[in-house]
């Protein structure tokens, strides 16, 4: 929301793009000296596309500033106007809220177990090393891997200098990503808070005039609902679009890595499923979202179908209006040309299992 340190806001974001770019480059390079090394290499590149996401994320949220206020704003006085009403409005607006912040808080808390796993070894080592009043560098890098970047590590303070500088920047992509993410499942919680409670509403044996009343305002409701869907989808299409094709050549990746362990690794084996779990809460959050919105906005179709407003006093206008919102097809979002519901996620394993099997056809041809 704008305020007296909105500057500021702007800045920390070009400092927050210009720090992945950075990091992006760094991960680039160890994957160039990986290059001898095909399954590595396409691990580092694929923890790249990730802070190319976050990239993407941030330019998306910062060009479209303005349009996302006034979403924000739109959403939140709708909902809110709805919440005061009465108790029983209250508990069936916030029924579905459950199930939105176990998915986004299980998605979070797997981000941050996965970024405590890579670092942790590191930040044992110097601890304990500090109990017994010394400071060695006998740990590796958990990104470059002791391979460097377009310099040689040097063998002194900066060695720890550049252990925190890649917390840092892995710690920004997490925290880009959760939020991001996250507040897409929020605001598509609003929306379904408010078609739930207008549906109610057209549902509940009203009179004809009431009924009239309601439907007027509601179908105003739902032209500027249409408007939010609207900004979402141009904010978040592209960014579902990206996820959606680099989750599914990322876990083919690490799947394809993982036949090729040469001895077990148990460190090794639970980051894979903490890497793997991330790619697919990330797209399940986006798919299913967009699903409870499609039935939710069906529901809200089917609550006036089958109501009165065929009997209603209604003027032309809103009658027309009425007879076109029920002859559109429910709300959905769009990722350019990709529709976000449970078949884009079930799209996704198959394509996933599709990219593994041909990097496996390919590397037994070399073979």
């Amino acid at each position: 929301m704008p305020t007296k340190s909105s500057k500021s806001t702007y800045y920390r974001s070009i400092c927050g793009i210009l720090l992945e770019i950075m990091y992006m480059l760094l991960l680039f390079s160890v994957s160039y000296n990986y290059r001898h090394n095909l399954t590595i290499m396409i691990k580092f590149i694929g923890i790249a596309t990730s802070a190319v996401s976050v990239i993407l994320k941030v330019i998306s949220f910062l060009i479209n500033r303005g349009s996302l206020i006034n979403h924000h704003r739109t959403l939140n006085e709708s909902f809110e106007e709805e919440f005061m009403q009465n108790k029983k409005i209250r508990t069936m607006i916030l029924s579905s809220q459950r199930k939105i912040y176990i998915v986004t808080y299980t998605y979070t808390t797997i981000l941050v177990t996965l970024l405590l796993m890579i670092y942790a070894a590191s930040y044992i080592h110097i601890i304990r090393d500090l109990f017994h009043l010394r400071l060695t560098i006998n740990y590796t890098l958990p990104m470059s891997k002791g391979y460097g970047y377009f310099w040689s590590v040097p063998d002194n303070f900066l060695y720890h200098l550049h252990l925190l500088i890649e917390t840092i920047l892995s710690s920004l992509g997490v925290v880009t990503a959760s939020g991001v993410d996250s507040i897409f499942g929020f605001y598509v919680y609003q929306f379904v808070s408010t078609l739930r409670f207008m549906t109610f509403r057209l549902s509940n044996n009203l009179s004809i005039e009431s009924f009239s009343d309601q439907l007027r305002t509601y179908i105003k409701k739902h032209q500027k609902l249409l408007q939010c869907r609207n900004t979402l989808e141009h904010v978040y299409g592209p960014i579902i679009l990206w996820h959606v094709i680099t989750n599914a050549m990322f876990m083919c990746t690490m799947m394809y890595e993982m036949i090729h362990l040469s001895n077990f690794n148990l460190r090794y084996v639970l980051i894979f499923l903490m890497y793997t779990s991330v790619k697919l809460f990330q797209t399940f959050i986006y798919a299913w979202c967009g699903t409870i919105l499609t039935n939710a906005s069906e529901d809200f179709r089917n609550g006036i179908y089958f109501g009165k407003w065929h009997n209603s006093k209604l003027d032309h206008y809103v009658r027309v209006n009425v007879i076109l919102m029920l002859m559109q097809k429910p709300m959905t979002i769009k990722a350019i040309f990709l529709s976000v519901d449970i078949v884009m996620f079930a799209n996704l394993i198959h394509a996933t299992v599709s990219y593994f099997f041909l990097l496996k056809s390919l590397s037994d041809k070399g073979e």
